[in-house]
């Protein structure tokens, strides 16, 4: 057999947690992208803007601010822009074929400049190049690595390739005479090396974060779980003895339904450990007497001399060995009506229907006593929802009581009828009766009337008092109509 994989609950929080985390940090880098793709163009656009009006401005120093596009780049002041090109005077006052020192910027033309910021400057002057074209054609200046020929001919912004195949973001603009027009041209590698060291920026910290985070969250997940932890090495630190009932005042909110669920499992399991306990005491209590008795009658038949007595013993064994089977089937029956033990199957049925029944299977012990048995029920009486095997058992338990006792000849009445929102079943017969004060006891367990001369085990009435109260029934006990009896009344709620 192959075995299952099981994840503990640490790892299937910890894998959640983890994937959740990722996707978020997929779904904001995928959204955050284009806006950075968006915002380095722009500010990158500015910049050749930026330059443009500075070489306008250096070329011809009474053009007119108005020359620019935006309002961002006419805001800026020639110092300003030199701050970002310092380059730039130099490159328009050198010739183009002094291409060595158009790359070596002299620093004291821009004194407190530090090194590094000129050579960072230096670098990114290679993907920046110009040209300054007179209204005639003529090529005025230009960077030491513009072509000679025309970078753009379109105005404003533009882009294209180089003859190498490498792709160039152009800015282009006249003076206000129309006499000086400026292009300036800035490679796109630099654009997407910046978004790229974005990216990396970026990822770096999420990529080298990822450990200390999974350590972080799986070291959570456990102190969060600790409850669950102590939960079990309580359960498994008990003994099979052990039913109390777990601590639910200091239980967390997420583990109190398990809690409680367990509690009420321990509280079913100690009922049936106590029922069974009760069955094995009353067993081993109430067959003791009828077994001694059986035995004792055996011997007897084995040391009788004549056959007269070995007859008589081994006819008082066999009511013993009758008794004893009623004695074992009842408390049986009394086993099967424990709530644990029982298994609703409740239906509508016809309560008078099922007393006739029942009437009809015991009417030949009513005759074998010549003793009259009645049946009286109302007509179109509402359906009881009810077992109906032990409905019948109840009606039969009553009415075997009924002629157990009641006098050679005498009368026994079944009634079925309504009242109110309740259906009354009703047993009456005409024998001895019980005393009031004794009447709450008789449905106690083995609770029999001093001097009874009828044999019994005392378990009938305890009987259907748990099928009463299985069926939500009220069960009573009352003097007969004509004061010489009793009557048993069972009151179904409908």
């Amino acid at each position: 057999m192959i075995a299952t994989w099981r994840h503990s609950l640490s790892q299937r929080l910890l894998a959640g947690l983890l994937a959740v985390v990722f996707l978020y940090w997929v779904v904001v880098a995928v959204l955050s992208i284009p806006d950075n793709m968006s915002e380095v163009n722009e500010l990158y656009d500015i910049h050749l803007a930026h330059a443009s009006l500075a070489l306008l401005r250096l070329s011809n120093p009474i053009a007119d601010q108005t020359s620019t596009v935006t309002d961002e780049a006419a805001a800026q002041t020639i110092e300003q822009i030199y701050q970002k090109w310092p380059d730039l005077p130099e490159r328009i006052l050198q010739t183009t074929n002094d291409e060595h020192k158009l790359h070596a910027p002299t620093p004291s033309i821009f004194p407190g400049v530090d090194d590094s910021v000129v050579a960072k400057n230096v670098e990114y002057g290679k993907s920046l190049r110009y040209q300054i074209w007179h209204s005639d054609g003529r090529l005025i200046f230009r960077s030491a690595n513009a072509p000679v020929e025309p970078i753009t001919l379109a105005l404003g912004f533009s882009d294209s390739p180089d003859l190498r195949g490498k792709d160039w973001r152009h800015y282009s603009i006249w003076d206000r005479a129309h006499t000086l027009r400026v292009v300036v041209s800035e490679s796109t590698d630099m654009r997407e090396q910046l978004l790229r060291g974005i990216a990396f920026s970026a990822i770096s910290p999420v990529a080298l974060g990822m450990p200390v985070l999974i350590i972080l969250i799986w070291l959570s997940i456990k102190r969060g779980l600790r409850p669950l932890t102590q939960l079990s090495r309580e359960i498994v630190s008990r003994t099979p003895d052990n039913l109390a009932y777990l601590d639910e005042t200091t239980t967390p909110w997420e583990l109190l339904p398990i809690v409680m669920a367990l509690n009420e499992l321990l509280k079913r399991v100690t009922y049936m450990l106590e029922a069974e306990r009760r069955f094995n005491d009353n067993a081993a209590h109430e067959l003791r007497t009828p077994l001694a008795a059986i035995q004792a009658h055996l011997y007897a038949a084995c040391q009788a001399n004549d056959e007269s007595e070995r007859q008589l013993s081994l006819d008082q064994a066999q009511q013993g060995v009758g008794r004893s089977i009623r004695l074992v089937s009842q408390m049986l029956t009394l086993a099967r009506l424990e709530p644990s033990q029982i298994t609703p199957n409740f239906v509508r049925l016809d309560l008078a229907e099922m007393a006739q029944n029942v009437c009809a299977e015991l009417t030949p012990l009513a005759l074998a006593r010549d003793q009259t048995l009645e049946l009286l029920a109302e007509t179109d009486l509402p359906l009881l929802n009810g077992i109906s095997d032990m409905l019948a058992m109840l009606l039969s338990n009553l009415l075997d009581n009924a002629i157990r006792y009641t006098r050679q000849g005498g009368h026994i009445s079944v009634t079925v009828r309504r009242a109110d929102k309740s259906l009354v079943m009703t047993v009456t017969d005409d024998g001895p009766g019980i005393p009031p004060d004794q009447r709450d006891r008789v449905f106690q367990r083995f609770y029999r009337l001093a001097d009874q001369s009828v044999p019994g085990t005392g378990l009938g009435l305890a009987i259907c008092r748990s099928i009463a109260d299985l069926h939500h029934a009220h069960m009573s006990l009352s003097d007969a109509p004509e004061g010489t009896g009793l009557s048993v009344h069972v009151t179904f709620p409908i």
